[in-house]
């Protein structure tokens, strides 16, 4: 069986992917699921990145830098679902 060289820009774009339909899947569970404990496990959320952007004034222009990442478990589960897609492509 001849393995194929798959790059590493794929897998990115697979993971992103998964979280890409993690986030729709978290939009249409804040939609149909009511308040309680399954809406509390899946729409809890970790914000990573700075709180406040960085700005950098020079005399010609301004730049301001900041990320911040929301994640809750269906980003991570679009995430490993899109790594299996990958393994199995």
């Amino acid at each position: 069986m001849a393995q194929t060289k798959k790059g590493v820009m794929l897998l990115f774009l697979f993971i992103f992917l998964g979280a890409a339909l993690g986030s729709i899947l978290t939009a249409i569970f804040n939609v149909f699921v009511p308040s309680g404990p399954l809406a509390h496990i899946f729409l809890s959320q970790v914000t990573v990145g700075s709180l406040h952007p960085v700005t950098i004034g020079l005399v010609l222009l301004n730049l301001t830098f900041g990320l911040q990442l929301h994640i809750n478990l269906l980003n991570i589960l679009g995430m490993v679902m899109g790594y299996y897609v990958y393994q199995s492509s």
